[in-house]
């Protein structure tokens, strides 16, 4: 059965959460008419040449620039209109198209498309429904697909449930794009996530004014990450966990070697002179599947000198080697993991390595009193709750947590 959206509830849900609104020179007055006249001639009626042109050579992409400029120059004789919709035309073809202005601001960390005209942000941990959209259904559904053979991904129902990391089509930011084609969804629709991650990090003092921590919390973290304290970051999705431990990885000393194991390349420095960076590989070849896990990174990494181990998100049998390998063996540990509340972060990491292993849950929690351990939990781009795991209660049989910080 095919859910449709009630457009209806637009107006409901916009006086609810708020609309941000930025400019779309796709829709600007002199620009619209003129912009759907160039893409229907070159885009909508000539798909071969266009597939072509994305999956080709740079000469392919110049053929396809260069008749562009030849339309517009048959058709009008304003230079400076003819380069902007030269520019609206390349990024409609081989890039993010209508969804470039939510891209480049700054203020918004993700984008959510679930039909061509029902686009939502999030800004410093706030949605809010936005006022692009693409032009129609097929308008959007044509970008969608370049989209999956711009990044050579699966574009069969095999592809159903994908994911890549952009690193080089905006200066600005690294994106994480989530994809989640039409034959998933109840309704009917392609639909995609973009979580941006800037590439530039955050200086502290954005993060203070931000309202994520003050001045005497980030003292805390650097004291604590200088005398050897691990770190499990909780939280909901887009809380803020990834911008914080991406900071906080650059203040381990530099004497120290860092293996850093993620999903998606959200985590980096361009200071720390000993952070190795990895992420899985999925390859197929010749109908055979080959596989490199996290948990086949963090395996190798025992066998190599390595301080300090750091998952970028924990949600499988990676959390294992939390336990079993990296805190037995002296080495730190820091990394993210989805849940409501500092205590429940450590719940659910023993439940995750509960799933691989023979241990119980608390055998698995006692084990994270080896060496000086803390919990942070934030929400809405903000820290809300600091505990440090002081001890073992052997009679109640759990862990024994000291409050430093709680809103």
């Amino acid at each position: 059965m095919k859910l449709e959206y009630d457009k209806s509830k637009d107006t409901e849900l916009r006086n609810t959460i708020g609309t941000y609104t930025v400019t779309s020179m796709y829709f600007m007055p002199d620009f619209r008419d003129k912009f759907i006249d160039l893409r229907s001639n070159l885009v909508d009626l000539n798909g071969a040449l266009i597939k072509k042109c994305i999956v080709g050579t740079e000469q392919d992409f110049l053929m396809l620039m260069q008749k562009a400029k030849e339309y517009l120059f048959a058709t009008m004789d304003n230079n400076g209109l003819i380069t902007m919709l030269l520019s609206l035309f390349q990024d409609c073809v081989f890039g993010y198209y209508v969804l470039t202005p939510l891209i480049k601001d700054p203020k918004v960390s993700d984008i959510k498309v679930y039909s061509w005209d029902h686009i939502t942000v999030k800004v410093n941990g706030t949605r809010y429904l936005t006022n692009i959209r693409f032009f129609d259904e097929d308008d959007y559904n044509r970008w969608y697909d370049r989209l999956l053979r711009i990044n050579r991904l699966d574009r069969s129902i095999d592809g159903a449930l994908q994911n890549f990391t952009d690193r080089k089509s905006i200066d600005s930011f690294y994106m994480r794009v989530d994809i989640q084609k039409a034959e998933v969804t109840s309704s009917g629709q392609n639909m995609l996530h973009i979580r941006k991650t800037p590439t530039v990090k955050y200086t502290w003092q954005y993060l203070v004014d931000n309202k994520m921590l003050d001045n005497n919390c980030i003292e805390y973290l650097k004291d604590r990450v200088l005398n050897g304290y691990g770190f499990l970051i909780s939280g909901r999705g887009g809380s803020g966990k990834s911008t914080l431990l991406n900071n906080m990885i650059d203040m381990i000393p530099y004497e120290e070697s860092v293996l850093i194991s993620q999903e998606n390349d959200e985590l980096y420095s361009n200071v720390h002179p000993q952070q190795q960076f990895e992420h899985p590989l999925y390859h197929k070849s010749d109908g055979k599947e080959t596989r490199f896990t996290l948990e086949d990174e963090l395996r190798l990494g025992l066998l190599q000198d390595i301080d300090d181990f750091i998952i970028g998100e924990i949600k499988g049998g990676e959390a294992l080697y939390v336990f079993t390998t990296a805190m037995s063996t002296g080495a730190r540990f820091m990394g993210t993991i989805h849940s409501n509340n500092c205590r429940g972060s450590v719940r659910r990491l023993a439940q995750l390595a509960k799933y691989i292993s023979n241990y119980t849950v608390e055998s698995l929690e006692e084990m994270l009193t080896a060496t000086p351990f803390c919990l942070i939990h934030m929400s809405h781009f903000h820290i809300d709750e600091i505990l440090e795991i002081t001890g073992w209660d052997e009679k109640k049989l759990e862990l024994e947590y000291k409050e430093v910080y709680l809103e």
